[in-house]
């Protein structure tokens, strides 16, 4: 009579421990790189905010006030601003006497910068650096 040769392998418990301990460190693995691509994310969309209102001088041309905070933990460049006209078009916008750029705004601090348009603008928004690597906030609507 031959002997049966003795398998040897995982018991069925440790195998289940072993896969239920491999998916729980790979779902860590997976939602750890998920929320720090969202809070990437959050904060490029975060790092500046802006908001303008326009007052009418003339048929054509417009006073546009844009007030920029700086939610970055370090400070920014502010470098120049664009303006969208109703079109979807860029309006030209003219630094006034009060306003010079570029201008730097320190870490939780805001400016309010001031120009002229020609034309009625209806959304703005401000180009700006950090650590030298450029940006642009989200276009902002004017009331």
């Amino acid at each position: 009579m031959r002997r049966a040769r003795a398998r040897k392998g995982l018991s069925p418990l440790v195998a289940a421990v072993v896969l239920i301990s491999a998916t729980i460190v790979g779902g860590m693995l997976v939602y750890q790189y998920f929320q720090n691509s969202v809070g990437k994310a959050q904060a490029m969309s975060e790092g500046v905010t802006v908001t303008g209102s326009l007052i009418p001088l003339s048929a054509n041309k417009t006073l546009v006030s844009i007030t920029v905070l700086n939610n970055y933990d370090k400070p920014i460049k502010v470098t120049g601003a664009t303006a969208i006209g109703p079109d979807g078009g860029q309006i030209q916008l003219t630094p006034t006497n009060s306003t010079s750029l570029p201008t730097v705004i320190e870490a939780g601090g805001k400016t309010t910068l001031i120009f002229t348009a020609n034309g009625h603008p209806s959304a703005v928004s401000v180009n700006y650096e950090v650590d030298g690597v450029s940006h642009t906030s989200e276009p902002a609507r004017l009331g």
